[in-house]
This record gives structure tokens, sequence and C-alpha cells, in this order.
């Protein structure tokens, strides 16, 4: 086990046939992008399938039928005494790329090798670097004939880059009952960066407000109520209202977090295309990001309540600072209606007194020769809050740059990857 370092040529083979394969792996339904995850399951069946025919891997591919072509993978390498340790999370589809309109300085569905060992190129690192990583090291095992003394899973996950679908990802693996073998397992969440170990990532909940004003002529206010003004006024009084409602907490510098809870708008969308009209519907959208120290179904109940009320004020024809004209000389007024789209996910703050945590630190001092920095932040992962619920000791890391995550321009050293494979390796055999 010791003598297995990260084999460049099959990773890199893998990670460039991954991400050529990225237009088809974008993921953001609104925008018509669905991907097929089945086209990376493919390659890492193709690249394992000397060691599955033999049976020294076992291998399922999961989807629900109808969603044939959006499958997660399961990978068992079955160990010599008891137990088991997961490597679970890193997932097939990617975030859309523009090249033109986000200026990317290379195509962003292609792998490019730029000078030092950089490697470029949409999901190099979020996250079809770590698949290339794991399925190097599950090829190597099989190679060596080398058994882990613990039974490995590793988890691919499809769906990752999006809201919650029955049928998809992590949650129908966990659905057919194929997580059961890491319950009060060490279980490593590998879709994170810059090492860590990342100790808490945040819930995320997506936000919907629609504003209905009173469209009409520029040059006639008095007979209109700006919907684009008033989303944006009520926007900002819902974000001061949240921040100060949940502040920063003592826990959140323990675990260090790079960021405290937060909630913007980041999406909007209006049919008015005419400067001298003002609009009479606008729809902003956003997130909700809470650190783990707060209950993610009490923060929706109150924002909720709070918009209503902020409904109720203008119904009452109440003066709200800092709001514009929200009633018409006529009496017409505006109005506000605010949803969640789907249940939100919750985030987690991982023991830091665990056995799982000291092996991570221990296999990042004995690879890297520097003690690790680890960190939290507001991200989010799926399911990672019930695994631990259910008794798993989860732990998060990951390899390559965090600056770049959904970034333009994405990238990260060969040296990661390197430094990363010998980490999931120390991990075998500590645990």
């Amino acid at each position: 086990m010791h003598a297995l370092t990260l084999r460049e040529d099959r990773f890199l083979d893998v990670l460039r046939r991954l991400i050529a394969l990225t237009p088809r792996l974008q993921n953001n339904p609104s925008a018509g992008l669905v991907p097929e995850e089945r086209l990376a399951a493919q390659v890492v069946l193709d690249t394992l399938a000397p060691h599955l025919k033999s049976g020294f891997i076992q291998a399922e591919s999961l989807a629900a039928p109808g969603n044939e072509a959006r499958p997660s993978l399961v990978l068992t390498v079955k160990g010599t005494d008891s137990g088991a340790v997961g490597f679970v999370g890193a997932h097939f589809d990617v975030v859309p790329a523009d090249e033109k309109g986000e200026g990317w300085e290379h195509n962003p569905f292609a792998l490019w090798e730029g000078p030092g060992g950089v490697l470029y190129g949409r999901g190099v690192t979020d996250c079809l670097g770590h698949v290339a990583v794991l399925t190097d090291l599950l090829a190597q095992l099989a190679e060596k004939g080398t058994r882990p003394r613990r039974t490995l899973k590793v988890v691919l996950i499809s769906n990752e880059e999006s809201t919650d679908i029955p049928g998809l990802g992590l949650g129908y693996v966990a659905e057919q009952g194929r997580l059961k073998d890491l319950m009060g397992q060490p279980v490593y969440w590998l879709d994170s960066a810059n090492f860590g170990p990342t100790l808490g990532t945040g819930g995320n909940a997506i936000w919907e407000l629609k504003v209905t004003g009173v469209g009409g002529h520029s040059g006639m206010p008095q007979n209109c109520v700006n919907a684009l003004e008033l989303a944006m006024a009520t926007s900002l009084e819902l974000a001061r209202w949240f921040h100060a409602r949940y502040p920063p907490t003592e826990d959140e510098k323990r675990w260090g977090f790079l960021s405290s809870s937060s909630l913007k708008a980041t999406v909007v969308e209006g049919p008015n295309a005419k400067e001298t009209k003002i609009p009479a519907d606008v729809t902003l959208r956003g997130d909700i990001r809470l650190t783990p120290f707060y209950d993610m179904k009490e923060v929706q109940r109150a924002v909720q309540d709070f918009v209503r009320e902020l409904d109720a004020r203008l119904e009452r024809d109440e003066a709200i600072a800092g709001f514009p004209r929200t009633r018409t000389a006529a009496g017409k007024r505006g109005s506000l209606a605010f949803r969640f789209q789907g249940g939100g996910t919750e985030g987690i703050a991982c023991r830091l007194d665990s056995p799982g945590l000291q092996a991570l630190k221990e296999a990042m001092q004995a690879v890297r020769g520097v003690a690790p920095t680890p960190f939290s932040l507001t991200g989010s992962l799926p399911l990672v809050r019930d695994l631990q619920r259910q008794g798993c000791d989860v732990q998060i890391t990951g390899f390559g740059e965090m600056a770049y995550y959904h970034a333009p321009n994405e990238q990260a050293r060969l040296e990661d990857f390197r430094q990363g494979f010998s980490i999931l390796r120390e991990l075998l055999v500590r645990l």
C-alpha cells in the first residue's frame, strides 16, 4: 500500500476524457442544461473494466427508472478485516461555462496543461479531478492485488450541482440502502479544495420574490408603482433584517468559518425592455447560506413571515424607510409574494474530536510535510448532515484551488492531485 503513487498518465487520460464530455455534463436545468452523467460514469467503468471482470472491484450503477442517463456509481473493494471506509461525494456534473462571456483564457471544455503542471478546464477541481484520482486509486489497488483493511466504498454521484431531484444523486443511493455499510464508519467527502480539512459547510436554500407593481409611462410616475425599485428595496430590507437576526457566532470562530450566514439576491428577471416604461412585474431569486449553528427550517419560517409582514404593511399603506412609492395616486398598491424552492440543504459541523479527523490530519502531515490548515465555508453539500446523524464520522477534504470553484479559468496543480492520492492512500493504511 505504501508504494502506491498517482499514475499520472492514467490520471491525465481519465481527466482529459471527462473534461471533453463537460458540454454534456453542465447542470442548469432552468437554462436547458440537463447533464448526462452516464457518459462520465462510462469513462470510469471502461478504465476499471478488467478489475470489474475479475471481481476485485464491484460496481453498481444507480438511478431510478426514467433517469438511466443520470446514474451514480458505487464502487466497492472488499477489505481484509471488518469495518468500512467511504470516499464519497465526488461528482460527475459540472456548473456551466461560457468561454466568451466569462472571459476564459482557454477552452473550458478541454483539458489544458500549463506551465508548472497547472491544469485548466471546467471540472478540474469541481469535481472531475477527484473522480480521476479515485479511479486511479481503485485501479492501482486492483493491479497490485492490495486490499485495504476496511472495505472501501467509493460513491461517485450525479446531480450535485443542482437542487435535489427524486431518483437521482446520493439521496437515491441512500434510499436504495447502498450506504448502510458506512453507518457508524469514517466517511470522507471529497468535494472541497485547498486540502483543509474542511471542518464545516453551510446550509443552502433557494428563494424567489415576485413583486407586482403598476406599470406605465415613466413620465407619469404618480400613476405607477415601480416593481424593479420595490423589488430592490425589499431585497435590501430583507438582507438587513436577516443579518441582524442571524449574526456571526462564537462557534463559527471555533470551526474556522471563512464567512458567516448570508442572504442575497443573485438573479433579477423582468419583461420590461424599454427605458421610458415603468415595469409592472419583477422576479428576484437568490439564496441563503446558513452556518450549521442555526436551524434551516426555523430560518425559512422567519424569512417568510418577515416578507409576509412587509406585504401587510404595504396593504396598510405604512411608510417604510428607504422604500419607493408603493401606491399610485389612484390607490393601487404594489405587492410581494415570497417562496422557497424546495426544502433546502443543511450544513454540517464536523466532529473536532473524531478519529476520522485525526487520521486525516496525520495523513496530510505525513504527505505534505506541514501541519494542515483547517477551515470551514458556507458552500453546501448534500446529505452530509444526515450521514452524521446516522453515526458516520463525516470529514471533508479536497484537492485543487478553492478560488476557482464555479469560476472562469478553473484550474488546479497536478501536484495537488499527487498529494491528494497519497493522502487517500495514507487513510487506507491508518484506518
